[in-house]
């Protein structure tokens, strides 16, 4: 790559405070994730990244320039963008600034909307996935041809161990906070340990991923719960699990639990729900479970696969092998971002495909990540 950018990643949300060392040692959600990693990623390809966020304390780290958010005054740079996931869920402040940059992007990475925010002075608007690109497009009227959707990634030097983890088959894990569905979780374990009591569930997450204070987990036979845990140690944990449990009503923009399981190993129950049903191919690397997650025939059906499951090995393997190839890494994501700008800034894509979108028959333009849609904004991660 010849071309490199100055690139500004800001976020005023105040509810947790983070960086690098947080999520490898302690433990984040997806959105603060997906701002680390995306600034450390591509300042390994060489671009100068400054990330605006509540930082602990400003310096450098690994390459990123880390500032606390409110030092944010006017910015001149080539490529701004702009996020809120949490906290006030609030871009206000922006309005008082001059910005300039040679691309604005807004990130939208949930179904809650963003406070104050003037989407006219952005060019883009960047989201995990389809769902939310069709969301935004229907619920805020949106312009179709300002989205760019890119998945995202998993740091696959966390999956990598020295030494040999074993395991266990009849482990189940639940990543993630408990209104995601932890109930709906406990329950199909109880059901799983009537028929076999070395079914167990390991639970890591709570309330602490929202900014909430650290509730503890009644105890009860086979669950096991962890609380926050660092995202190189998490990985190494969950490759000790089989099966990971994603029944839920709310809907994910994108579902980071889901692809870190996948890259474990895992196989992933998962409501068919917001973004879970892309991600998710049902039968090939994990399963949709249809229904309520609340009712007894929805958790009923999830007890049942599992244990269907634990009787056929080879079909196991087949999910698991498929799980773990589905998820892209984070240095593919931030490829994916550089060849957009190119792409915008100097007509510097790799090649403009005679194929259509299989949403609006828009031209497709080819990136790292599979296709991307320039009338609608649609993504393919194949023709």
């Amino acid at each position: 790559m010849t071309i490199t950018y100055q690139v500004v990643i800001y976020c005023p949300d105040q509810h947790i405070e983070y960086d690098l060392h947080t999520l490898d040692n302690i433990g984040v959600g997806g959105g603060i994730t997906s701002r680390i990693r995306l600034a450390h990623a591509l300042a390994s390809h060489g671009h100068k990244v400054t990330l605006y966020v509540n930082c602990p304390k400003d310096g450098a780290i690994q390459g990123v320039n880390y500032v606390h958010f409110s030092k944010l005054k006017n910015m001149h740079t080539d490529i701004f963008m702009a996020a809120s996931s949490g906290g006030d869920h609030d871009l206000g402040i922006l309005n008082g600034m001059d910005i300039q940059a040679q691309i604005k992007i807004v990130m939208l990475q949930g179904v809650t909307p963003i406070q104050n925010l003037n989407y006219d002075r952005f060019d883009y608007y960047y989201v995990p996935s389809n769902f939310i690109r069709n969301f935004s497009i229907s619920t805020w009227q949106l312009q179709p041809e300002k989205f760019f959707v890119s998945y995202r990634g998993t740091r696959d030097e966390n999956f990598k161990s020295r030494s040999v983890i074993q395991r266990d088959p009849f482990r189940l894990v639940y990543l993630g906070h408990p209104l995601k569905g932890l109930e709906t979780a406990r329950v199909i374990l109880q059901k799983l340990r009537k028929r076999e009591p070395k079914f167990n569930l390991h639970i890591y997450g709570g309330n602490q991923l929202w900014g909430g204070a650290e509730q503890e987990i009644p105890a009860e036979p086979g669950i096991f719960y962890h609380g926050l845990y660092g995202q190189k140690k998490l990985a190494r944990e969950i490759q000790k699990a089989t099966f990971s449990l994603n029944l839920q009503d709310i809907r994910e923009a994108f579902g980071m639990a889901v692809i870190e399981s996948m890259k474990a190993g895992c196989i992933v129950l998962a409501s068919p729900v917001g973004a879970y049903s892309e991600t998710v191919r049902d039968g090939f690397n994990g399963f949709l479970i249809p229904g309520d997650h609340t009712l007894e025939e929805t958790r009923e059906t999830a007890s049942r696969m599992i244990l269907d499951l634990e009787d056929n090995p080879g079909f196991r393997s087949y999910i698991q092998n498929n799980a773990i190839s589905t998820p892209l890494d984070w240095q593919t994501v931030a490829r994916t971002w550089e060849e957009h700008w190119d792409s915008v800034l100097n007509n510097n894509h790799k090649q403009k495909f005679v194929y259509r979108c299989a949403s609006c028959k828009g031209d497709l333009l080819a990136f790292s990540d599979g296709f991307h849609c320039l009338k609608c904004g649609n993504y393919q991660p194949s023709l």
